[in-house]
């Protein structure tokens, strides 16, 4: 039996989904051990016993930040010519929310939002654009984001080294997304110029759909592109009320225990610690997310309200993560028995499109570009 034969084989799946329980296990126990540690059982006793209008606030941030993934891919997914409704929106959010937060450093999350977008009735190659866009949007908030909240923190108590990494790091993302923007035109060529010949058929086979793949992606986003700059307004606008009240649920929980922290600030600790402790391995950066806000909070706030604070940041944002992703994976395996005739309608659609964008940019162009040419 071959090695790749053993990774795919029953036993293996099955130990694979042993170890993922696993991971999320101690990732909940984590969240949940560390700041009892810190805190002492009256952390946990002032959370479990947190004010109901305390919880409603706290749930009300939860519920925004899912709206505004939720329509920023349905207005993504109608852009290609995929009618989900905002119900299957919903539940691809919060199932593919759930595989970032359940594997080490998030990587299962991106094979998730192309899974289910696939089985939406995207095509690979649109479900791929789609989740470029998504973390695209998500990268450009940030590069705006950390500089913005430097520049707030530069006349306050806050010690300035924190601006300036804050400013560096803003910098370094900007550099490597213009970096990858503007070499993946020499990539596709690079691709395309490799010549296997007939002694690698396999390689070349390989090669030949790796090509059309991203032929194909790039036709896709130039799609979303095509939709104006008001669209792509819309679609950061919402990326920054995803983000934002994501980043609002720590900074809410200190408030009405009593503690006014800048927001800014919160906001830039929980980018760096979170971003931190996701190389630790542990799904979520549990444990080492809570030491290292415990570690830089301590300043301004004390240890048995921040640890019941980092208690009530978890459960919005672990706990009810994990039983909400897990309803909407059952729900979307449910709804997954749907006529091929849907899927297929849904794909000429799609390719409809696609060929009108690219004999609009053809007849303006002169009729001397291919329409799957990268733009320079």
């Amino acid at each position: 039996m071959t090695h790749g034969s053993k990774a795919g084989s029953p036993a293996a799946i099955r130990h694979a989904h042993r170890v993922g329980r696993l991971l999320i296990v101690a990732a909940v126990g984590a969240t949940l051990i560390v700041p009892i540690v810190l805190g002492g059982r009256d952390a946990l006793f002032a959370a479990l016993h947190f004010s109901i209008q305390g919880y409603f606030g706290i749930f009300a941030l939860i519920v925004a930040s899912w709206v505004g993934r939720t329509l920023k891919l349905q207005l993504l997914l109608h852009r290609l010519g995929v009618p989900a409704s905002l119900l299957r929106s919903l539940g691809i959010s919060l199932a593919t929310d759930f595989a970032f937060i359940t594997t080490p450093g998030g990587v299962g999350g991106y094979a998730a939002s192309v899974y289910y977008l696939r089985r939406a009735g995207a095509s690979a190659s649109g479900a791929a654009a789609i989740t470029a866009a998504d973390q695209g949007m998500d990268v450009l908030f940030f590069v705006v984001a950390l500089p913005l909240a430097a520049l707030g923190l530069i006349w306050s108590d806050v010690p300035p080294s924190l601006s300036r990494v804050a400013l560096a790091t803003s910098a370094l993302i900007a550099l490597a997304a213009l970096v990858a923007w503007l070499a993946r035109g020499r990539l596709a060529s690079w691709l395309g110029s490799i010549s296997f010949g007939r002694r690698w058929p396999r390689l070349a086979r390989a090669q030949h759909a790796v090509t059309e793949f991203l032929k194909k992606m790039h036709a896709d986003a130039r799609l979303v592109f095509a939709a104006g700059p008001l669209f792509l307004f819309y679609i950061f606008a919402l990326t920054v009320l995803q983000q934002v009240t994501r980043y609002g649920i720590l900074w809410l929980a200190l408030l009405l225990l009593g503690f006014p922290v800048s927001f800014l600030l919160i906001f830039l600790l929980q980018v760096f610690v979170l971003q931190a402790a996701s190389w630790t391995g542990v799904p979520a950066g549990a444990g080492g997310a809570e030491l290292g806000l415990s570690a830089t909070l301590i300043a301004w706030v004390p240890g048995p309200s921040l640890a019941t604070a980092l208690l009530l940041w978890r459960m919005a944002t672990l706990h009810v993560g994990l039983i909400a992703g897990a309803i909407a994976m059952a729900v979307l395996a449910r709804r997954h028995k749907r006529p091929h005739a849907d899927a297929d309608t849904t794909r000429r659609h799609g390719d409809a499109q696609r060929a009108g964008l690219a004999a609009q940019s053809h007849e303006a162009s002169g009729g001397g570009a291919s329409p799957h040419a990268p733009s320079s």
